[in-house]
């Protein structure tokens, strides 16, 4: 009877935790269904982005695909946004771009994550870019915009791996980019708010870099604080994971 009680307990305190958890996140692409893709997301002035769902790699658990941007057209810079009214803050922006390694010589020219306090870049006073560029400044590094000035991360490029990005704006405004969850930036201005995440490829190929590049599991939080058992799926809480993942 007593371990009925001690079971009983433990699953009521894992259903209360499921609104919460899942209240927590307010947006989430996969990139496993086309159609959800497609809804979610506008193009940005320069029209429709050349975008597929591909195979080549996964980042989801259980997933079979992400998103793979590839200019068509030489020096076509293309973006896709999503956009939250009312602004959030607090926020935590987070996505996975897969680094095919510059050991390799495997390099991206030109893919970002876009974070704005506007509806896009063009009417964001408060903006930046995080991404790969073939720039040689930046060779072995990841290239961040901060709306002033380029500044090149800490973090290395080397190895073929899943890095994950993030952008986080905290309730009094400071705003910081992390990669890999090292912090590699802090704003000097305080931010009203994000009023829209994008992603975005400029094809060029004349520095010796590819023009395709792969994200997955773009993830928004109206906290700065990500509640573990709601993005991981191998902790203690499948039953939660799953939910969480079908109603993403």
């Amino acid at each position: 009877m007593r371990h009925f009680v001690f079971l009983f307990l433990a699953l009521a305190l894992i259903l209360c935790a499921v609104p919460s958890l899942m209240a927590d996140r307010l947006f989430y692409d996969n990139f496993e269904n086309k159609d959800f893709t497609s809804s979610a997301w506008k193009p940005g002035a320069a029209g429709t982005p050349n975008y597929e769902l591909s195979a080549d790699f996964s980042h989801s658990p259980g997933g079979k695909t992400c998103i793979k941007l590839v200019p068509l057209q030489m020096q076509d810079w293309k973006d896709m946004w999503h956009t939250f009214d009312p602004k959030l803050k607090p926020a935590r922006v987070r996505v996975w771009f897969y680094e095919r390694g510059w050991k390799n010589k495997i390099k991206v020219d030109q893919q970002y994550l876009l974070v704005g306090d506007g509806t896009t870049d063009q009417d964001s006073s408060s903006f930046c870019q995080i991404g790969q560029t073939g720039n040689p400044n930046y060779d072995g590094h990841y290239a961040i915009f901060n709306n002033v000035e380029w500044v090149v991360s800490k973090t290395t490029s080397d190895e073929p791996r899943w890095v994950k990005m993030e952008f986080v704006l905290y309730e009094d405004g400071t705003a910081r980019i992390f990669i890999d969850g090292a912090q590699e930036f802090e704003f000097p201005q305080k931010w009203p708010g994000v009023g829209t995440i994008g992603l975005a490829s400029y094809g060029r190929n004349d520095r010796g870099g590819v023009i395709e590049g792969y994200w997955d599991d773009v993830e928004v939080y109206d906290t700065t604080e990500i509640p573990p058992s709601a993005v991981n799926p191998n902790d203690k809480l499948p039953i939660l994971w799953s939910k969480i993942k079908l109603n993403g």
